[in-house]
């Protein structure tokens, strides 16, 4: 008699045939070839998740990583993390790398360490790269997710690492560890997760377009155990595995477009904690950039729409700072009394918006949020250091809210 496991998420429902003990045995057998230097065998899915604890968030990095490895590895998936607890970890200090297989134990990682780096830097870009491309190399699958947890900062950069140097990493260093990572693992990403605040801008996306093709991350901050910059999306994520897992096992293809769009629907069980959360196709982020400066220049062609753009963008779903909804804005922007061509621009860059998001969900706390948001100050220029951006050296954005604004 065939055991049946059926599994919900969000009105996806999957009869599984394999017993956990069957799956644990498979994952033991291929934890066997790793640890004896053998070389590990294609499979459908690599998902990598680079956890940089060596900060504040340790302990909740910890946790996430502890759910994950209740899901841990399958005949169908490998899934590594490489994970820094830095000097703050109680269960061990630095970073190590480890092959995870299904384990029950809270509180505990039993996985086997497939490599104990010690003391590194998690936000050295040559470092980042160099590692998550050995990574994808050495354990090859036809798709490849990687997950960076750690903080998070928009347009302005990522992953913290305080020890033995205080480091966070640019925009910049992010895309340049990435681009490294394709060239060593000889394989572009397919899914790239941010679980970490902010980072559902068109900046990043632009930035990113080339090593990733599907990007997901949320517009506004997220939560843990009440505060704001904490990393919660371990059990979204282990939701979204043992869907897949369950999937491909009776034969069901997950591919890149489908696992980021599960993602975003898991992430809606924890509303708690996650206010927002998008999946979007990086391969439109050059024509959401293009539309963008098309949009930014027809306001520029028509100073006596400033004010009424100013009072627009104060009127724009906001989240952190001066980061707000590029949807939202381009909506109010068609109901302004401006010139038509602005009118018009502002309806391409919605239709482009809707072509780049693939799959986006927010609470009653962000109503008019859409998926993406945007640098969007109401005073003054944006910093001199958002001129680093490929968004804002390739478009007119910039120069459009230093006059507006300015």
């Amino acid at each position: 008699m065939i055991d049946k496991i059926t599994l919900n998420l969000n009105n996806t429902t999957v009869q599984n045939p394999t017993t956990q003990v069957k799956r644990e045995n498979q994952t033991a057998e291929i934890v066997d070839k790793v640890e004896n230097g053998g070389e590990p065998e294609k499979k459908k899915w690599l998902v990598l998740l680079y956890s940089a604890g060596d900060n504040n968030l340790y302990s909740y990095l910890f946790d996430d990583l502890d759910e994950l490895e209740t899901v841990g590895s399958d005949k169908n998936t490998h899934i590594v993390a490489l994970a820094d607890q830095g000097k703050y970890g109680t269960k061990w200090k630095g970073a190590k790398t480890f092959y995870l297989q299904p384990d029950q134990e809270k509180g505990k990682i039993n996985s086997p360490v497939l490599e104990d780096l010690g003391q590194v830097n998690l936000a050295d870009p040559e470092f980042m790269g160099q590692k998550i491309g050995e990574i994808i190399k050495k354990y090859p699958a036809d798709y490849v997710t990687v997950i960076i947890s750690d903080h998070g900062g928009g347009w302005e950069g990522a992953v913290e690492d305080d020890s033995p140097n205080y480091k966070f990493m640019s925009l910049s260093e992010i895309k340049q560890a990435l681009q490294k990572a394709v060239e060593v693992g000889g394989k572009k990403i397919d899914v790239l997760g941010w679980d970490a605040c902010l980072m559902a801008m068109a900046e990043v996306g632009y930035e990113l377009k080339d090593v990733a093709k599907y990007m997901v991350a949320s517009e506004q901050l997220e939560g843990a155990d009440g505060w704001p910059y904490g990393s919660i999306f371990g059990s979204t994520l282990k939701d979204v595995l043992k869907t897949a897992q369950q999937m491909m096992l009776v034969n069901i293809d997950v591919e890149p477009k489908d696992l980021a769009t599960m993602m975003v629907k898991a992430a809606q069980n924890f509303t708690h904690s996650i206010k927002t959360l998008s999946a979007v196709d990086l391969e439109k982020a050059q024509n959401l950039a293009t539309k963008t400066d098309e949009l930014a220049q027809a306001i520029l062609n028509d100073t006596s729409s400033f004010n009424k753009i100013k009072n627009a963008i104060r009127n724009t779903e906001k989240f952190y700072g001066s980061f707000r909804d590029l949807g939202h804005f381009a909506k109010l922007v068609q109901n302004l009394d401006v010139s038509d061509e602005i009118k018009q621009k502002a309806a391409e860059l919605e239709k482009a918006l809707n072509e780049y998001v693939v799959k986006e969900f927010h609470t009653s706390a962000h109503p008019n949020a859409t998926g993406v948001s945007v640098e969007m100050p109401t005073w003054g220029s944006p910093s001199y250091s958002y001129q680093d951006t490929s968004f804002a050296k390739d478009t007119k954005w910039d120069e459009m809210l230093s006059k507006v604004s300015g």
